[in-house]
């Protein structure tokens, strides 16, 4: 038995997409699109996003010239081949593409990744070529560098090639009518991966969503700032790096942060489940269309907030990160042998040390002990193969404790302990 459909009002499709329900109902007439399910009780027409995201498409078209009829065909045809896509044999020219997009960036053949996206968005729907081709190209690049397999700059030529299609994708897209609920995407402070974000944003564009997109390493005050001005539906927060959620520290302080719902997603989170319960918002899926699908149901909710006590060592952790990072540099390089002295220098140290302070005052703000655990198992599968040992590491890690431990004392180093033990254990 079919699932009936649940969902919105032709008077809603119309707001959304910013077509009039007289065009609605003739292009459901004449083209079936869209298809909506009549309810059983009142026989009401009931439509869902798959029904939204059709109806853009038709506008999309036909504002570019094309005749309904022949919008509609199109229609057909692309979601012939989307659900043509699901079969294993359908599938195999996605895997073939997604395999020829990967073995160009590790050429570092720019050429031929753009033709290969090209071909990929001219046979495909943009959901397909996002999900499918393009977050498992870089999710398999990401695991060679970490491998040190990749230098950072093919890592960086991937995502840059790959981006500037995306953004082309997205700025071709039909503008949404301007009551379209609102949405504004950024990524969390410090935060420079984007890929997600961008992603997230063309798939809400196709289902009916206005989108404010923001981009990499949003400050608080600007986002706080515009979401006083625009007064979006909701607030869309990425994060990548733990080096991102630092940044969010703040708005763990109520006082601090947007009154309207925050959404949170992105790679952290769907590798981290225990932060999830902690963030000063809602997290909605470890994919994108699962977060555009759930957005519909965002609504405003209390949210976990720490002791004032935690709040205080992870806003002194921040404040002070410079200043420790520094001090831990010339400590733990007049430790070591002149031969590896002339190796290492005060910027990797401080790099390094950066990344476990923000790492402590994550792990304590957000109460993940977790982190701890997911990050060091990060740098020990990502510095080995870069000539840093795993005794380096540790030595590092000793240095960092004693220089913390100057720092701080009495209550603040009770709270600090445990998790620097938990450091050194792993």
């Amino acid at each position: 038995m079919t699932e009936a459909k649940i969902g919105f009002t032709i008077k809603t499709v119309a707001e959304r997409t910013g077509v009039s329900v007289h065009t609605l109902r003739a292009w459901e007439r004449r083209y079936g699109v869209p298809s909506p399910n009549r309810n059983a009780e009142n026989r009401y027409r009931l439509y869902d996003e798959q029904d939204i995201a059709d109806v853009l498409f038709l506008k999309q078209h036909v504002q570019a010239g094309v005749s309904p009829s022949q919008a509609s065909a199109l229609l057909r045809q692309r979601q012939t081949r989307s659900v043509e896509a699901t079969t294993p044999e359908s599938r195999q020219p996605i895997v073939a593409m997604q395999a020829s997009l990967l073995e160009a960036f590790a050429r570092s053949d720019e050429a031929t990744a753009r033709q290969i996206l090209d071909q990929a968005f001219a046979m495909f729907a943009p959901e397909i070529v996002a999900l499918e081709i393009i977050t498992p190209t870089m999710y398999t690049i990401g695991e060679r560098w970490m491998r040190n397999e990749l230098t950072v700059w093919q890592e960086h030529l991937a995502s840059n090639v790959i981006q500037q299609k995306l953004f082309s994708v997205l700025q071709s897209q039909p503008e949404s009518s301007v009551v379209a609920p609102h949405l504004v995407a950024a990524c969390a402070p410090s935060e420079e991966h984007q890929l997600g974000l961008v992603i997230f944003a063309l798939l809400a564009r196709r289902q009916g969503w206005r989108v404010s997109y923001l981009g990499q390493g949003t400050p608080l005050a600007d986002i706080l700032h515009l979401s006083r001005q625009a007064k979006p539906n909701v607030i869309v927060i990425s994060i990548t790096t733990v080096v991102g959620l630092a940044g969010l520290i703040p708005w763990l302080d109520a006082a601090n942060r947007p009154a309207m719902p925050l959404v949170f997603g992105g790679y952290l989170l769907n590798n981290l489940p225990s932060l999830r319960e902690h963030l000063p918002g809602v997290f909605l899926g470890e994919d994108a269309m699962t977060a555009v699908q759930n957005l519909a149901s965002v609504s405003a909710c209390e949210t976990w907030v720490p002791s004032k006590r935690v709040r205080h060592l992870a806003n002194a952790l921040q404040s002070q990160r410079l200043k420790i990072a520094g001090d831990v540099a010339s400590k733990f390089i007049a430790t070591l042998p002149a031969t590896l002295q002339r190796r290492w220098d005060a910027s990797n140290i401080n790099f390094a040390t950066l990344f476990l302070m923000d790492t402590l005052a994550c792990a304590v703000a957000f109460d993940v002990p977790d982190l701890i655990d997911w990050e060091h198992q990060w740098l020990m599968e990502a510095m080995p193969p870069r000539s840093v040992s795993p005794s380096l590491i540790a030595k590092q890690l000793e240095t960092f404790k004693m220089i913390l431990r100057k720092y701080f004392s009495g209550d603040e180093w009770r709270l600090l302990y445990p998790l620097i033990e938990r450091m050194e254990k792993k």
